[in-house]
Formats: C-alpha cells, sequence, structure tokens
C-alpha cells in the first residue's frame, strides 16, 4: 500500500548470466525449495522481450 506522502522507487535494474537485456526487479524475494535445498530468487520483468522469470539472488548484479 503507497501512502499520499511517500515517493514511489523506479525498479531496481539488473543484469544476469546468459542475457544481454536488462531487467527490472518485481518481487524483492522468494524462496523456492525446503529444508536445505531451496534457493532464494528474485522475480525479474524484461521489457524487450515481457518475460518475467525468476532467478537465484546470488547471479544478480545491479546496473
Amino acid at each position: 500500500m503507497q501512502f499520499a506522502n511517500e515517493e514511489r522507487q523506479a525498479p531496481r535494474q539488473v543484469k544476469v548470466p546468459d542475457r544481454e537485456d536488462i531487467g527490472l526487479v518485481v518481487d524483492e524475494g522468494k524462496s523456492f525449495g525446503s529444508g536445505n535445498a531451496h534457493v532464494y530468487c528474485v522475480g525479474i520483468h524484461f521489457p524487450a522481450t515481457g518475460e518475467v522469470k525468476f532467478y537465484d539472488k546470488s547471479k544478480v548484479t545491479t546496473v
């Protein structure tokens, strides 16, 4: 929920391995898996293709 006196921040721009285009973070974190076998991921929207994909947070680089 956004309040009237809050400024809205632009989505964080990031790069991921194996892609040349810049993505926008739309979900700052989800944990996939359980127990010792889980990966913490961020949701990234790629405007050039319209795709939204989740990537391991450790592989995401802010630009």
